[in-house]
């Protein structure tokens, strides 16, 4: 679930979708990081979220908006268009993404997943007109990367958490990402209002229609829908990180350790008795 929780809460995902004013956004994330860099930490707080309380702020802010304005065109958007359509828009929206994916597979040092998806973004655009996904029925699997992600690679550390007006959630390092998710976007060069805001009003109504089951299970299960969704983000962003191997955890591992020895106080009980 924790996934499913990702895609509605990755702003990288929203971004990537996105063909609207980018030089506007650029400036704004460029503000954020500066003030995230100056950001301390102070003592009993959250080492991951010093700005929780700005972040509580802005976290209500967006499910209210979401609420009012991005469920309901969501909802008119789902029920007026047919399945196979919503489809075809869904993967000419993630092809768009992969030259992304493919930058960062090389800058990370995949060379080998980064002539993968190389060929994967040829042959979906190629034979599919960006609409349909015979690579992943070739075999050829979708990866995520981003430049948050090659960042943690290069040894960046994560910084605070964030949560961003309209985007959601976010982290000191993976700001850049979200800048560059967009910058090397296809559709970025293009200066014509009239595709890019249509094109950006799609992307983001299609991205919205696709995570309304996570947002419904948050809504109903969680008990403190901002913590849920910053231990989502986080995990899964470790996760990808460390491409679905991240490290057992310090309390993780002396449980196991823990778990051994009892075993082998089992074991000497045996043996005593036999």
């Amino acid at each position: 679930m924790n996934r499913l929780v990702y895609l509605t809460t990755d702003p990288n995902r929203w971004l990537v979708y996105l063909g609207f004013p980018y030089r506007t956004l650029f400036l704004i994330f460029l503000s954020v990081y500066l003030f995230c860099g100056c950001a301390t930490t102070p003592k009993g707080v959250n080492n991951a979220d010093p700005l929780e309380s700005f972040n509580r702020k802005v976290h209500n802010f967006n499910r209210v908006v979401d609420r009012n304005v991005f469920k309901p065109v969501s909802d008119a958007y789902v029920k007026i268009t047919p399945t196979p359509l919503q489809k075809g828009i869904t993967n000419f929206f993630a092809n768009l993404s992969e030259v992304n994916v493919i930058l960062n597979d090389f800058l990370q040092g995949k060379i080998k997943q980064g002539f993968e998806d190389t060929w994967r973004f040829v042959f979906n655009t190629v034979f599919g007109w960006g609409l349909f996904d015979h690579a992943t029925e070739l075999g050829f699997k979708k990866h995520e990367e981003d430049f948050g992600q090659t960042l943690a690679v290069w040894g960046v550390g994560q910084g605070p958490y964030l949560v961003l007006p309209f985007l959601g959630p976010a982290t000191f390092r993976s700001i850049p990402g979200m800048a560059m998710s967009f910058v090397v976007n296809p559709a970025f060069p293009i200066d014509e209002k009239s595709i890019t805001i249509p094109l950006s009003v799609l992307g983001a109504v299609d991205l919205r229609a696709r995570a309304e089951g996570a947002i419904q299970f948050v809504e109903n299960t969680a008990v403190d829908t901002y913590s849920f969704t910053r231990e989502a983000f986080l995990q899964r962003r470790e996760f990808l990180i460390f491409d679905g191997n991240p490290p057992v955890s310090d309390l993780m591992q002396e449980l196991e350790e823990l778990e051994e020895l009892e075993e082998l106080d089992e074991l000497e009980d045996l043996e005593e008795l036999e």
